[in-house]
């Protein structure tokens, strides 16, 4: 069986439900997340609060090698915050590559400002769908205060994407979204694939400390 090099680029996934209070939550991921930030390998991360769902948050850890995720995963203190985080949330995990990244501008921290997509593609479409993402990213950059865009697929179900878009401020990101060139390329993509989108409050996006 053919195995991914441990020095590739990788993305992990978290979609936690919070069983208690979402700003304590963020309080103690916080702390976790600080750490994540000084290990070896790591580049950056993304965390998302959905805004229909409060409880609801999506974290995009990046790292430059898979290698250096595993080895923080053994790691005492991560095993530590893992034990002190896991009673607080229910947790869905995936792990996949980007193939489809575009980096313009920042997002205003605590704006909503992110729209957040989950897709299946229905059949042998995978570039079909990645191509009308590109597509999208590129109508956006016209529309001007469009941020960035990372499409992510899954190494482990490879039909599966996750995807972030983000945009300066909530009212870029409601210009855009009300564009009716937006909307027919969003019919486009659901030709393709199954897909469920949601809009985000930017929690936060921070880089590896070096």
């Amino acid at each position: 069986m053919h195995s991914r090099s441990q020095d590739t680029p990788l993305t992990v996934v978290n979609r936690f439900e919070v069983k208690g209070d979402p700003a304590w939550f963020e309080h103690e991921f916080r702390d976790h997340s600080q750490y994540l930030r000084r290990r070896e390998g790591f580049d950056f991360l993304v965390t998302v609060q959905l805004v229909e769902r409060p409880d609801v948050y999506v974290h995009l850890g990046h790292w430059r090698t898979m290698r250096g995720f595993l080895d923080t995963v053994h790691d005492d203190t991560f095993q530590t915050h893992v034990k002190k985080l896991g009673p607080l949330v229910n947790t869905e995990v995936d792990q996949a590559v980007s193939v489809e990244r575009v980096l313009k501008e920042d997002a205003v921290v605590g704006a909503e400002n992110v729209i957040l997509t989950r897709a299946t593609t229905l059949g042998a479409t995978s570039s079909s769908f990645e191509r009308l993402f590109a597509e999208t990213n590129e109508h956006f950059e016209r529309l001007g205060g469009f941020g960035g865009g990372d499409l992510l697929r899954s190494t482990l179900r490879p039909d599966n994407y996750t995807a972030v878009q983000w945009w300066r401020d909530t009212a870029d990101c409601e210009r855009a979204l009300a564009d009716s060139g937006h909307r027919a390329l969003a019919e486009q993509l659901r030709r393709t694939a199954d897909v469920e989108v949601t809009r985000g409050r930017h929690v936060a996006y921070e880089r590896v400390v070096v």
